[in-house]
């Protein structure tokens, strides 16, 4: 958790912490990109984000759940 709170901009804090207990389905995860980044959830900018979350082993896709994955 310390890991968690720690992280910059607030916004990145704000996409893990939704993702830590059900996780955030697809809307869910597109609505927040879109407040948060004012992104779409296939743009290349959230693609990147997700890929290099997931690449750290931070966030990931786990069925038709994003989940965060810290520790």
């Amino acid at each position: 958790m310390a890991t968690l709170l720690a992280l910059e901009p607030a916004s990145l804090r704000k996409l893990l912490k939704r993702g830590l207990r059900q996780g955030l389905e697809r809307q869910d995860l597109a609505s927040l990109l879109e407040l948060e980044w004012h992104w779409k959830v296939d743009s290349s900018e959230a693609l990147d984000l997700l890929a290099a979350l997931e690449q750290r082993g931070w966030f990931r896709c786990d069925g038709d759940h994003w989940k965060t994955h810290l520790g």
